[in-house]
């Protein structure tokens, strides 16, 4: 049995109170009169203080953490270079899904990128890093990239990640500007939990045990899965995919219990990891027996700021 998947995904960002950045008043034809009474004077610019740090993100803010989030490892390392080593030029590249050891990359960055490589953990510590290096590009190909000549500090190692953060002029969606997380794999799993009341807690726990062969699906973060997202506010990005879970060989923990929501989060360990974004799924599932394979189509999953 197959069962098909539509959803959106919409990460819910909260930006903190900033109570020691001074803003312009922006004063309302409400509270004007309000402003000009010596009564109510204290009350009116407190409202209008508030009123000012409630800021939208500009259409290209909102690309900018997108395409910093999502998309942005964009090969692995070929060649070693020992630490200490004469001045470097060159770094040799390759694919994501060889270890770097053949292909072009995913993703050419812009010839004067900023970009960062670190080595790896696995399983559970598949994002976190060793041996960071950042470099600014002189100039960038398929199967390499070009540096000022410089002395390496750390080792760098066969399948170390490369991940693009913008670029040394200015910034633009081919060069995923903005800030840059380091995240080489994601991945996407289900929860019983509503959007209404979600919280990373709840929604972890909603997750389905590996009862039944649940795990969550696993995605490389490259353009090919999470492409340049819209110069628009708000700014849309549109997953690849198809994305699928393994079928089930039985009846999942959750057993008729709906699933109403996918999350991604940056850890396979079910109910661990960080919730990067959560969404309503577009119907309802259960998975009670075996033989039943969900899947998201490609396209059908789309990301934005709320």
């Amino acid at each position: 049995m197959h069962v098909q998947l539509t959803g959106h995904v919409r990460p819910r960002l909260i930006l903190p109170d900033l109570p020691d950045i001074q803003v312009a008043w922006f004063r309302s034809p409400e509270l004007e009169h309000a402003y000009r009474d010596p009564r109510w004077e204290k009350v009116a610019k407190a409202a209008l203080e508030r009123h000012a740090m409630m800021m939208p993100f500009a259409q290209y803010s909102e690309q900018a953490i997108l395409n910093g989030l999502f998309g942005n490892c964009v090969g692995c390392v070929r060649t070693a270079i020992s630490a200490a080593a004469t001045a470097q030029t060159t770094i040799n590249t390759g694919s994501i899904a060889t270890g770097g050891v053949s292909g072009n990359m995913d993703q050419t960055p812009n010839t004067t990128a900023k970009i960062w490589i670190g080595t790896p953990g696995s399983g559970a510590t598949q994002n976190q890093y060793t041996a960071p290096h950042a470099f600014v590009l002189t100039n960038s190909a398929a199967t390499s990239l070009t540096i000022a000549s410089q002395s390496i500090g750390l080792a760098i190692s066969v399948g170390d990640f490369i991940f693009v953060g913008g670029s040394a002029s200015a910034g633009g969606a081919t060069t995923n500007a903005g800030p840059m997380w380091c995240l080489n794999t994601l991945y996407i799993g289900l929860t019983t939990q509503a959007v209404a009341g979600a919280t990373q807690a709840n929604i972890l726990s909603g997750e389905p045990t590996s009862t039944g062969s649940y795990a969550r699906i696993v995605v490389t973060n490259n353009q090919t899965n999470f492409p340049i997202a819209t110069a628009a506010s708000p700014s849309v990005l549109t997953a690849g995919g198809p994305f699928s879970f393994a079928a089930s060989t039985a009846a999942w923990s959750t057993g008729a219990t709906n699933l109403v929501q996918m999350f991604i989060a940056d850890a396979s360990t079910l109910a661990g990891g960080n919730v990067i974004a959560f969404g309503a799924l577009g119907t309802p599932q259960s998975v009670n027996a075996s033989g039943i394979t969900l899947s998201f189509a490609s396209g059908a999953v789309t990301i934005s700021l709320t």
